[in-house]
């Protein structure tokens, strides 16, 4: 019994994390998408169908491995740490895909992307900092610097002491709405 109070608390905390019911088939088409763009991991539509128990489906109980992908799209660990969580509200280590900056070597460049359809291309320089080499569809520009010490998928990113075309330093926000995506690339 008490898996199955567990795996409710998960899908309802996943709901609450999504600020959206899965009841349609696209619903469950959408979560899985958004579980691989967040921790870059998969769970098949008919798994997470099986896991609510729609169409058709008897609940059942998933497999372990699923159930900690799950569980670190909410921000846990695995599941064994969402499970030791009775539900109230607590401080987690940060478990999602990150990157410290400075783990970094000098000279390698970061993608950053965020919705709608910005792109920017930033060289490590070293120090936390950073200066951009390619841009598409932003405000910012080739030849601006910014610093920063951790970049967190599907998080905001703050880009300190930005020197923008030659003014500021000013602090400015990309991927407010739905985060930053990022991948580090080497030439």
């Amino acid at each position: 019994m008490e898996m199955k109070e567990n795996t409710e608390r998960l899908c309802n905390t996943i709901q609450e994390k999504v600020g959206r019911r899965m009841e349609t088939p696209q619903d469950f088409v959408w979560l899985s998408g958004q579980v691989w763009e967040t921790i870059h991991e998969r769970v098949s539509v008919n798994t997470l169908k099986r896991l609510w128990g729609k169409e058709g489906y008897e609940v059942m109980a998933p497999r372990r491995s699923t159930l900690d992908i799950l569980a670190k799209f909410v921000g846990y660990k695995d599941y064994a740490t969402f499970n030791m969580n009775s539900g109230e509200e607590s401080s987690e280590p940060l478990l999602v895909r990150h990157l410290f900056v400075k783990d970094l070597e000098k000279g390698l460049k970061v993608r950053l992307s965020w919705l709608p359809d910005r792109l920017c291309i930033a060289a490590y320089e070293g120090g936390g900092r950073f200066v951009i080499t390619e841009v598409e569809n932003s405000k910012l520009s080739v030849g601006d610097t910014f610093e920063c010490s951790i970049i967190i998928e599907g998080e905001p990113l703050y880009l300190n002491n930005l020197i923008h075309n030659g003014s500021g330093p000013s602090l400015y926000v990309v991927g407010k709405m739905k985060g930053v995506h990022f991948e580090v690339i080497e030439d």
